[in-house]
């Protein structure tokens, strides 16, 4: 039988729910531009936007709400112990709605290579997801805050997260024929891999971008020069 969840790790939970998905729809927000750019004319543009709608802020976004739902629901059942059967109950489920393995052909060659990169970033994220439900505040940042305590431990933890990005995007780059175009009711969408992978890397400068800001807001520079 499930425990019952206390009023803090339940308040804790909603909080960085909402701080994932309001993250996510700035992603979201990012690719919009992105992909208005890349069919900048009239006759492009309008149904470039259509299939953003339908796409990107329907299916896209309900994929990965639903993938943050699955890590939160690991990170509350891990009690620090046997993470290997927990990740091998969700893996499934994970991986159904997990953008990289979604895009990808399941037929390439380095496709495998890609879902282990997925599954050991799973690894990674359920102790720190773990961490902030049982940390103490009343908004996402006093989480990360009293979790982490200083910039550069979060910088720490975050490292370990971007090491499995950069180890995405390097076989991307390298195999731009492992990209499989998005298909809305099973049809392939005209879109050029080339467009894909630069919206891609659009979309994770203005992370690595966002990921500044929030860093800053975290731990500000003045508070810290107070502290020297």
């Amino acid at each position: 039988m499930e425990r019952q969840l206390t009023d803090d790790e339940r308040r804790n939970i909603f909080l960085i729910k909402r701080e994932f998905i309001k993250e996510l729809d700035h992603g979201l927000g990012q690719i919009k531009k992105s992909i208005s750019r890349a069919y900048s004319g009239l006759l492009t543009n309008i149904p470039a936007n259509v299939f953003y709608y339908i796409y990107f802020h329907g299916t896209v976004r309900s994929h990965v709400i639903e993938q943050i739902r699955i890590s939160l629901r690991m990170a509350i059942e891990y009690d620090g112990h046997d993470l290997d059967t927990l990740i091998e109950k969700y893996k499934a489920d994970y991986l159904a709605n997990d953008l990289i393995s979604i895009h990808c052909r399941h037929d390439h060659p380095r496709f495998q290579e890609l879902q282990e990169i997925t599954i050991n970033n799973m690894y990674s994220r359920v102790p720190i997801l773990n961490t902030l439900i049982h940390s103490h505040g009343n908004t996402y940042s006093e989480l990360v805050k009293d979790a982490f305590h200083s910039e550069e431990e979060v910088r720490r933890v975050l490292e370990v997260q971007m090491i499995f990005i950069d180890r995405w995007i390097d076989i991307l780059k390298e195999n731009p024929d492992i990209i499989d175009p998005p298909k809305i009711l099973e049809i392939e969408l005209p879109i050029r891999t080339e467009v894909i992978f630069k919206i891609i890397m659009d979309a994770y400068d203005y992370g690595l971008q966002r990921l500044d800001k929030k860093m800053e807001g975290f731990f500000p520079r003045m508070e810290a020069a107070e502290g020297a």
